[in-house]
């Protein structure tokens, strides 16, 4: 595992310079609804939005609308798939590092990362000449990683999102572990835990959607592409419209 040590501190500045394309940074696109929202969602709401207020984000004012599916209507993506997920998206992140074939090759072999991969993300991992969005698009689905290493119990909390995470240690969890061990020990959270994430991040990423709309920036110091990742991430772990990972809407 010595080669890992060699990567990290590179990742972190190719994001600083390189924003993800509009095209997955889109628009807001739901209409509004008409909710009669649940009492969990209504209190979920209300947490998000004093998370909202302590860090001057605003709130989305319509109470009929902007709501996550009540707990009781909510089936997680199990485990085994968040796991074989997070190996998919550790291949890409090295990819995108410019980690050498040969290395690249032996995590094939260990995880079995091609059964693993999404369509879309097949099409990046085998290019031999993959365009620089795909790279950059690649290396930021690291955050996204974040999420599914907190949701199977790895990371403690989910800080505020206005920075990055910490690549380097986000990959040692997995690779200290190894295929095994990070599947067996892995042990997934609570819906509630999960919603209530889910929630906050839906309110962020309305408050920087918003904002981008406006052409102002991003408010309460946000980082509206690491935002934009947690809910791509999120929205998949509640199983969002029942999509698959390649095509995660994430409304606002």
């Amino acid at each position: 595992m010595g080669f890992i040590s060699s990567l990290f501190g590179c990742g972190q500045e190719n994001r600083k310079s390189e924003n993800k394309s509009d095209s997955i940074n889109p628009l807001i696109t739901k209409p509004v609804e008409n909710i009669s929202a649940t009492d969990d969602q209504k209190e979920r709401r209300a947490k998000s939005e004093k998370v909202c207020e302590s860090n001057g984000v605003p709130i989305y004012k319509n109470p009929n609308s902007l709501f996550i599916a009540p707990e009781k209507e909510l089936e997680l993506r199990t485990k085994d798939e968040i796991v074989d997920r997070a190996i998919a998206l550790l291949y890409l992140g090295l990819k995108s590092e410019g980690l050498e074939q040969v290395h690249l090759d032996k995590m094939e072999e260990d995880y079995g990362v091609s059964s693993k991969l999404s369509p879309s993300e097949k099409e990046y991992a085998y290019s031999t000449n993959p365009t620089n969005q795909q790279r950059t698009d690649a290396n930021w689905r690291y955050e996204s990683l974040h999420v599914l290493l907190w949701s199977l119990g790895y990371i403690d909390e989910l800080i505020y999102p206005n920075q990055m995470c910490n690549v380097a240690d986000d990959v040692k969890i997995i690779y200290e572990l190894g295929p095994d061990k990070f599947r067996t020990q892995s042990k997934l959270r609570s819906k509630a835990e999960i919603l209530d994430q889910a929630d906050l991040i839906l309110r962020l990423d309305w408050a920087c959607v918003s904002a981008r709309v406006k052409n102002e920036v991003a408010p309460g110091g946000l980082n509206s592409s690491v935002v934009y990742e947690r809910h791509y991430a999120l929205n998949w772990l509640i199983k969002y419209l029942n999509q698959d990972w390649d095509n995660i809407s994430t409304d606002t």
